[in-house]
């Protein structure tokens, strides 16, 4: 049985912002002991610091998941401070906003060496640790967009399938072995964090999330949860859910709509050229747990009339939507 959080200790990477920051906080504020990388070591002391203010243990290993050795580093850390890992957190990610065509060699390497092979190195590290603990849950934080690809980001969604791919093989392999390891993957819809802010655009406007846009804590909290009560694999979110679900029953209309809609609906009206600061191959100085969208997909200076109330009741527009949708494509796909 999985260790009490309060019992744990955890690996989180990705940490300097977003998802992984705020994944950090709340496990502290648990009673977790955390220790976090990133390749952003100011961000990862500054959430130390902010992790022993409010009681809780907490170190910081400077890591690029691309770099095995780094990862190697992490997890030892962990083990001279804490003794042991129980969770291990999968969490760094990049992403580039570009049809596939103007996709360089380069950038699609990076991606998948961050996003796909930083999870390999991982768990590599990770499995033996927690095999000679007994066992524990490493957490692989992939995406709605390995259950279902979108476009400007064909590489990213690549790279999430990837990572769901490699959950259910070793899912399957644990099984084999009786090992008491769970894994578990989390596939989160778009999140309200500073990762369109980071991630390079080469279409001439700044990248934006979809709608229905989520608070990073609806992500943190299913790790949280796994971490005690593994689930194989969860969607957060409605809108999530009801994504994978259109593209089950409806995998025609979903591509005319993610032809249709997809490609505007992820930039936003802010002129960005490709050589702004961005994630992609040097971190940038971003410790921010969110960003400044609101669920609309809007930035929050921006909410249209009636935001709120989206706000209030997203599950409910977000059935209506797809459930108009599933209805539209029984007429135009059957």
């Amino acid at each position: 049985m999985p260790r009490r959080i309060d019992n744990q200790v955890v690996v989180i990477t990705g940490a300097a912002s977003g998802i992984g920051r705020v994944t950090a906080r709340m496990f502290a504020e648990r009673g977790a002991r955390v220790v976090v990388g990133a390749r952003n070591l100011a961000a990862l002391n500054d959430l130390v610091r902010e992790i022993t203010e409010i009681g809780g243990l907490a170190y910081a290993a400077q890591t690029d998941v691309t770099r095995r050795e780094d990862v190697e580093r992490l997890a030892q850390t962990a083990i001279n401070y804490f003794g042991r890992i129980d969770t291990w957190v999968n969490n760094a990610g990049v992403s580039v906003y570009a049809l596939f065509d103007k996709l360089s060699d380069e950038e699609i390497r990076r991606i998948m060496d961050v996003n796909f092979m930083g999870t390999v190195y991982g768990l590599q590290a990770a499995l033996p640790v927690l095999r000679s603990n007994g066992g524990g849950a490493v957490i692989n934080v992939a995406s709605v967009t390995g259950k279902r690809a979108i476009p400007l980001q064909s590489v990213y969604s690549a790279s999430k399938y990837a990572v769901v791919g490699l959950s259910e093989a070793l899912r399957a392999e644990l099984a084999y072995e009786d090992a008491e390891i769970n894994v578990c993957t989390i596939c989160p819809p778009s999140i309200n964090t500073p990762f369109f802010d980071n991630a390079l655009t080469k279409e001439g406007y700044a990248p934006k999330p979809m709608f229905p846009v989520y608070e990073p804590e609806a992500v943190a909290e299913t790790i949280i949860s796994c971490a005690e009560n593994p689930q194989r694999e969860v969607m957060v979110g409605a809108g999530g859910k009801m994504f994978a679900v259109m593209n089950t029953l409806a995998p025609g209309l979903t591509d005319w709509v993610m032809g249709k809609a997809a490609v505007t609906g992820q930039l936003s009206n802010e002129p960005e050229s490709k050589d702004a600061p961005n994630n992609l191959f040097e971190p940038t100085r971003e410790s921010r747990e969110r960003g400044e969208w609101t669920i609309w997909g809007t930035r929050k200076q921006e909410a249209i009339a009636g935001g709120s109330l989206i706000a209030r009741h997203p599950l409910a527009l977000s059935a209506a939507g797809v459930a108009a949708l599933i209805v539209a494509a029984r007429y135009l796909f059957r």
